[in-house]
């Protein structure tokens, strides 16, 4: 049997004309496909970044901003409490106290509620206000408060400044 080269050429030409119609379209559609899940993957990555210094330039120092305004809030309201008390009884006046409960409900505007420590300060300067509406019946209570108010706040600027590090 012999085989003809002119029968031959043409097939073959034939058969390669056909793995280029059908495989080629296969093989770009693999090559495009690994080429776009790297590009989506850049994407992400560069899209993760432009984030992270969005948080290190606009985040980061607006809560610093806050924990600096928390450190003054914390430190007036504590120490006009301290003040008032050791002030006397006798000499008291309205707009010292009237400052206190100005700073208590400037502190219930400042802090975030749905967080269990924010709100325990809150509810331990509420009551360090109380007791000193009280007056010296509550001498010790309003100390015992009034030290409470101190570590909570410094429990809570320690934590919001570790956050502020974190971010940078």
């Amino acid at each position: 049997m012999s085989i003809d080269k002119d029968i031959i050429l043409p097939v073959l030409s034939l058969v390669v004309a056909a793995l280029a119609v059908f495989i080629g379209p296969i093989i770009s559609w693999v090559v495009a496909k690994r080429h776009t899940s790297s590009s989506e993957k850049n994407v992400l990555l560069q899209t993760e970044a432009s984030l992270r210094i969005g948080n290190k330039q606009i985040v980061a120092p607006r809560r610093q901003a806050w924990i600096n305004s928390l450190r003054d809030l914390m430190a007036e309201l504590s120490g006009k409490c301290a003040h008032y008390w050791a002030a006397g009884f006798e000499e008291r006046r309205d707009e010292e106290y009237q400052r206190v409960t100005e700073l208590e409900y400037k502190l219930t505007l400042f802090i975030n509620p749905k967080e269990e420590d924010h709100k325990k300060l809150l509810d331990k300067a509420r009551l360090m206000v109380a007791f000193l509406e009280q007056g010296k019946e509550a001498d010790e209570n309003f100390w015992q408060a009034h030290k409470v108010v101190i570590e909570l706040s410094q429990q809570i600027l320690k934590k919001e400044w570790n956050r502020v590090k974190e971010e940078i």
